[in-house]
């Protein structure tokens, strides 16, 4: 059976969710190429493409991708439930570090 790339989406959805993050449906009709989800977790903002599995991205995808990335912007890309969860994970990581590092406002 393949799976659908809406199948992985609705995963990512779900995953965000459960995490308390926002994932956000991200349509651009004046540009294409924009990732398809931006999703807004406690340590800042990152954009999302989603791919069915082993799914490739599409030359006016990776140079838009580019382009946000020189800008700053963090793209991620993924394409099965496992990529979704290293992401997930990634940004669970991030957002307990930088709260492991931020002074306690009582310090100051």
């Amino acid at each position: 059976m393949i799976t659908r790339e809406s199948t992985i989406e609705d995963y990512l959805l779900a995953q965000c969710r459960a995490h308390g993050f926002l994932c956000l449906k991200f349509v651009s009709p004046a540009r294409g190429g924009v990732p398809d989800r931006i999703v807004v977790a406690p340590n800042g903002t990152v954009f999302v493409e989603v791919k069915r599995p082993g799914g490739k991205l599409r030359k006016l995808q990776r140079r838009t991708h580019a382009k946000l990335r020189r800008h700053g912007a963090e793209v991620h890309v993924v394409d099965d439930r496992p990529s979704v969860d290293a992401f997930v994970a990634k940004l669970l990581k991030t957002s307990s570090d930088q709260q492991r590092a931020a002074p306690c406002p009582t310090d100051t």
